[in-house]
């Protein structure tokens, strides 16, 4: 484990705790799958967040090993929904920990496995395809989710600084998939997966967003309608999405949630939570935040402006950063096409206590920008 400062010990000790800090991650973990019940249960074991993802771990291997009982009695059905459920454990678990690398990649490493044993249980036609596409001597790894009918549009989701492709990457693709979209995920540089192979550099992520772009144009025929390609990210890649989609052409549409749209040098870093202080150098790959500073100091401003259409969200209890109506302002500002800013008063980051509204407003607008024929939502 990293060592932490005289503060950090105090904050992960006496401030950490659900009435503080955990409760406003209940909407992001509910969505990538976890259960109310057991979130409360495994939350109320947690004494210190120091044990946070040891606790979440071992909550993930009994779930697993029920997983593994279901399916060795023939339920695969439960089965499963389980090794889903045992992802969700995981990621909980390994959840911006960026205190212990070790238990962190370990977390990941499992809800990545279980991930594998969970679609191994899907019909041909509904199982995620996994994709590794070459870049940079490595490969990005990611799921392709196929619509059932040919010609539709692709929407691609860009991972923020916690993400991985087998939890909201999935979740997402789900609710896409439903609504006809052919959906992919995938892990960047410094990003899951990936982050063991090529840590992440703000300057040149876009060039790995339209590296699968490439991939995409150079399979054969496949159903995909490549000339209506839309971006979304959250948080993180919240800034990621819309500054890819200025430097690449071929992205018609984006959608931003929450991003962190620029820094100011190293003063604006340690303005940040401190725990995504801790995020940053994790990603980066340093030990410090000056060391870090080269691959993570950045403005929109300096990209391309936007010219094609943006829907950008923020929240104005947003924890992870100071100011956030400056960043919204900010990226409305740079972006010289149609946009629309959602700015949410009331929301926490990534709005995660407004999804329930943010996510079919999400769906309608791509639908309209895509030129996809309106229709009756599935259920969410």
């Amino acid at each position: 484990m990293t060592e932490l400062t005289v503060k950090e010990r105090f904050a992960f000790r006496f401030i950490f705790n659900e009435k503080r800090v955990y409760q406003r991650w209940y909407g992001r973990f509910l969505l990538f799958g976890t259960d109310y019940g057991r979130l409360r249960r495994v939350v109320a074991r947690v004494s210190d967040w120091r044990k946070w993802c040891e606790v979440w771990t071992a909550e993930g291997d009994e779930v697993y090993r029920k997983a593994e009982k279901a399916l060795a009695e023939g339920s695969e059905g439960k089965a499963r929904a389980l090794f889903h459920e045992a992802v969700a454990c995981y990621h909980a678990g390994q959840h911006i920990f960026f205190i212990d690398s070790r238990q962190k990649e370990a977390g990941q490493e499992k809800a990545r496995n279980s991930y594998v044993q969970a679609i191994s249980l899907y019909s041909d036609t509904e199982k995620p395809v996994r994709v590794d596409i070459p870049y940079r001597g490595v490969s990005i790894p990611g799921y392709l989710r196929k619509a059932d009918t040919e010609g539709r549009p692709l929407i691609i989701f860009v991972n923020g600084m916690d993400n991985i492709k087998e939890a909201e990457g999935h979740h997402f693709g789900s609710v896409f998939n439903r609504q006809g979209f052919n959906f992919f995920t995938f892990d960047g540089p410094g990003q899951g997966e990936m982050w063991s192979s090529l840590k992440f550099d703000a300057r040149d992520y876009h060039k790995a967003v339209s590296a699968v772009i490439d991939w995409f144009e150079q399979q054969p025929p496949c159903g995909i309608d490549l000339g209506r390609i839309g971006l979304v990210g959250f948080s993180l890649g919240g800034y990621l999405a819309p500054e890819a989609a200025a430097r690449d052409p071929r992205v018609k549409c984006t959608v931003g949630n929450s991003g962190l749209v620029y820094i100011g040098g190293i003063r604006g870093l340690k303005e940040l939570n401190p725990i995504w202080q801790r995020g940053v150098t994790y990603i980066t790959g340093c030990k410090t935040l000056e060391a870090a500073l080269p691959q993570f100091n950045y403005d929109i401003e300096d990209a391309p402006a936007l010219r094609t259409p943006l829907l950008f969200y923020h929240a104005g209890r947003d924890e992870v950063m100071p100011a956030p109506k400056t960043h919204a302002d900010k990226m409305v500002n740079w972006a010289k096409g149609e946009k629309t800013l959602k700015y949410m008063e009331d929301a926490e980051h990534c709005t995660m206590n407004y999804l329930d509204e943010v996510f079919p407003e999400m769906l309608d607008w791509f639908m309209r920008e895509l030129r996809m024929q309106p229709g009756q939502l599935s259920s969410i």
